[in-house]
């Protein structure tokens, strides 16, 4: 599979991911927190990282489809990946399944940057030329 359409995949799972978080916030936050799922807190945090992440997938996949700036959306990506990762890695009183995001989002943070160095090369190749 190419580096585009790869990173086209994570730009629709993450629109898919955001959507999810917005209609359902408690449902998709209770794998990760458990109990510890406050409706009054959930429903709140769920949906505004739902809208960001749904936003961010939107972008990313635009300007993918459009070869107009899907590098810089995917940095984004990296970056809103990176800000949770150390949220989750450093702050007190956060389960084992928190830590797991948070390993995870670094991962994925670290997944997102290398992506869009290659889709940043391949869009400065012109059309046709994959050297």
């Amino acid at each position: 599979m190419d580096d585009r359409r790869l990173a086209m995949y994570i730009a629709r799972t993450r629109v898919g991911f955001g959507l999810a978080l917005i209609v359902a916030p408690r449902a998709a936050l209770r794998p990760w927190f458990g109990s510890m799922v406050d409706a009054r807190i959930a429903g709140p945090l769920g949906r505004m990282t739902g809208g960001r992440d749904a936003l961010l997938g939107a972008g990313t996949a635009i300007a993918l489809g459009e070869r107009n700036g899907g590098a810089n959306w995917l940095s984004m990506l990296a970056l809103a990946d990176a800000v949770d990762a150390a949220v989750f890695l450093t702050a007190p009183g956060v389960r084992w399944r928190g830590r797991l995001l948070g390993a995870f989002a670094a991962a994925s943070a670290v997944t997102h940057f290398q992506l869009a160095r290659r889709v940043a090369r391949a869009d400065a190749l012109p059309v046709g030329d994959s050297s």
